[in-house]
């Protein structure tokens, strides 16, 4: 019992003696330390509320589906590509096959996006697929092998598909594309900008894309003009198919869908009209290859055909 008591004692002697001067340096420097680091914290808080130009954090994180149509983000030049056989000229026929939301809606985006004459009537039309023969164009055919991929005219299209209209468009830098239709008026001038791609390569089932675009018109109120921008997406999926007659064809799939957009920002969680429209290409010319066979006339002569 006394020997704790006297080692309490020694304790309480030991810390209450003073401290020597070297020690009491170490102690203030360990203590100024930890104060500066624990100021650190509200230093760099203070740094991201006033983030130096360049910096700034983005309007749009992502939550509630919300995608910012005004961004500025630069997106890879990787256009669809599409199998090398679809090369050359087709004839595009489009048809309406239903329309689900608000209807105006999906008539407006259609004419934005190169639409003309009556929507339900259907269109008719020539695309074109080329070959840029670039490296990065690289795609396995079904037999394994490599090929360079074709990528689809957009300027020419929207020239055909319009019936008149300045398009200006870079095969090599296709994300945008602008045209001004030969009518003119409000509306008849706009942008459109892809925002967003995936893509399916080509395969034995066939293949796809997804891209969210940004079209931009002008409109005018009150005795002036001023920009609206609209959110559309298109999505395609194609596959190979033949005729009765043993030519091929290309039959395609395509949904178009339009978003509400406030302030730049786009609600892609929820589409306010929904277009689904069915396309087949089909080549100007046959492909079916000729055939030429015998058989006996109606007097037993033998005569040939094809």
């Amino acid at each position: 019992m006394l020997g704790r008591l006297s080692l309490m004692l020694l304790l309480h002697d030991t810390l209450s003696l003073p401290l020597a001067p070297s020690r009491l340096a170490r102690r203030q420097i360990v203590a100024g330390a930890a104060a500066a680091t624990i100021a650190v914290p509200s230093c760099r808080r203070a740094e991201a509320v006033a983030a130096p130009p360049g910096f700034e954090p983005p309007r749009v994180e992502g939550i509630g589906g919300g995608f910012d149509m005004l961004s500025d983000k630069p997106m890879a030049d990787v256009d669809v590509l599409y199998p090398p056989s679809l090369n050359g000229t087709w004839v595009c026929e489009r048809k309406v096959a239903s329309i689900e939301g608000d209807a105006g809606q999906a008539q407006g985006a259609w004419k934005l996006l190169g639409g003309t004459g009556d929507l339900q009537r259907g269109e008719k039309y020539y695309v074109r697929y080329v070959d840029l023969r670039r490296t990065s164009d690289a795609i396995t055919g079904l037999d394994g092998r490599k090929y360079y991929g074709d990528v689809f005219d957009r300027g020419f299209e929207m020239q055909s598909r319009m019936g008149g209209a300045t398009v200006r468009w870079d095969a090599l830098s296709p994300n945008t594309l602008s045209y001004e239709r030969s009518s003119g008026g409000l509306g008849a001038a706009a942008e459109l900008k892809v925002m967003q791609r995936t893509t399916e390569p080509p395969s034995e089932k066939g293949w796809g894309s997804n891209e969210l675009i940004r079209v931009t018109t002008t409109s005018s109120a009150f005795g002036s003009n001023f920009d609206i921008t609209y959110a559309v997406r298109i999505q395609r999926r194609w596959r190979r198919a033949t005729t009765e007659e043993g030519d091929r064809v290309v039959e395609g799939l395509e949904i178009v869908k339009t978003y509400r957009v406030l302030d730049g920002i786009a609600g892609i969680e929820m589409p306010t009209s929904t277009l689904k429209s069915t396309i087949r290409l089909t080549r100007p010319y046959p492909t079916k290859p000729k055939t030429t066979g015998y058989g006996l006339g109606p007097n037993g002569e033998i005569i040939s055909s094809g």
